[in-house]
């Protein structure tokens, strides 16, 4: 079990430093003068960059075993925090923001996959603590980075982001694999894992990906124009996290008595209402009830979708599936950043927040509407 314990601490860490700069990066930004719209394509440049590489490293961490993965993540998300810390402007927080993506996809999937190695007939628990782990540390990374950034400026919360890499990547380096996994015989493609199913969950994740990405980032910049620090920033962001780590200890249940098409519907509606009341009173204490309701929603409908794609894929494509379902995420994010901050930056905060809440309702209606003729598929696969 050391092998276990030695990789949740890894995964505490590194979402502690992915989500400790992300946290303040936006509102950095436009501390240094740039404009809505350029302050939240520099945001997506994470997920983009993620959404690019996440396939590849997927494959190739299935060739060459999951550690030197998660090394490398943590290593490049401390690289990321050095970057950001010494950045003078837009193009070096670019790149900081595109080796926190690169991060992300070198650590996430390896870390799913030495969880469940790692676990052993545990393998479901390891995975929650996993997930537990995570939902820990964006609680916590955001929270600390707003602090130090009120008290000692920006830069030193992105020198916490990297400190948090460095120990990542050290803790990394003691996850022992007792053996590779071994795969024999032709395996289904990605276009077999493609089921109709697995493509709802594809297209409901891009709407999830951008009301997680946007709220994230457009917050930022909205509370620091109305004039509030960097803490109240930190506390929105771990209010969204805190909830939705709460929703997610109640996904089994929700599942069971809603079934996923209602479970995915009650989550888009919750999104929905939390970016409404954003766009209406975007301020404390308002704001920290959007959060919750926010968090809470994704926090219901991203395991619906989740536990859709597991139904739908078809047997031995589960990885690929998975895949191409974090792939729509991933493109949600990068895209959707792009566009609702551009909305923002010409029309307002208002605006792009109602656009994001549009989005959610017709997710939501889509869930109902298609969800019902979904099965796992059968046969040869």
């Amino acid at each position: 079990m050391a092998g276990l314990y030695a990789l949740l601490v890894a995964v505490l860490l590194f979402f502690t430093s992915i989500s400790s700069l992300g946290s303040i990066v936006s509102r950095y930004m436009r501390d240094l003068g740039a404009g809505v719209a350029v302050s939240g394509q520099v945001y997506a440049v994470a997920p983009l960059v993620a959404a690019i590489l996440r396939i590849p490293v997927g494959i190739a961490a299935d060739r060459v075993g999951s550690r030197l993965f998660l090394v490398a993540g943590a290593a490049v998300a401390a690289a990321a925090g050095l970057l950001a810390a010494a950045a003078a402007g837009a193009a070096a927080l670019a790149a900081a923001r595109g080796l926190q993506g690169a991060a992300l996809a070198f650590f996430v999937a390896p870390s799913i996959a030495a969880a469940a190695a790692l676990g052993g007939e545990m393998a479901v628990r390891a995975i929650s603590l996993r997930a537990a782990a995570v939902s820990a540390a964006m609680v916590l990374g955001p929270m600390l980075a707003g602090v130090v950034a009120d008290h000692a400026g920006s830069r030193a919360a992105f020198l916490l982001s990297a400190a948090a890499g460095a120990s990542a990547a050290a803790a990394a380096a003691w996850v022992r694999m007792s053996s590779r996994p071994v795969f024999g015989g032709p395996s289904p493609g990605l276009r077999d894992a493609l089921t109709p199913g697995v493509a709802l969950a594809v297209a409901l994740a891009v709407v999830d990906g951008m009301g997680f990405f946007a709220v994230q980032s457009l917050s930022q910049m909205s509370l620091r124009d109305l004039g509030y620090g960097a803490s109240v920033s930190g506390a929105f962001q771990s209010i969204l996290a805190a909830s939705g780590l709460a929703a997610r200890g109640l996904s089994s249940r929700v599942y069971a008595k809603l079934g996923p098409r209602r479970m995915l519907a009650m989550g888009f509606a919750l999104e929905a209402l939390g970016l409404s009341l954003l766009a209406s009173r975007p301020e404390p204490p308002t704001a920290y009830l959007a959060a919750a309701l926010q968090g809470f929603g994704s926090g219901t409908s991203i395991p619906g979708e989740q536990i859709l794609v597991s139904i739908s894929a078809p047997r031995g494509a589960g990885n690929r599936a998975a895949s191409l379902y974090t792939l729509g995420f991933d493109v949600g994010g990068a895209l959707g950043v792009f566009a609702l901050s551009g909305l923002a930056g010409s029309a307002g905060y208002a605006a792009a927040y109602t656009a994001a809440a549009a989005a959610a309702v017709a997710a939501g209606t889509l869930s109902l509407a298609a969800g019902g003729r979904l099965q796992r598929p059968r046969g040869k696969v």
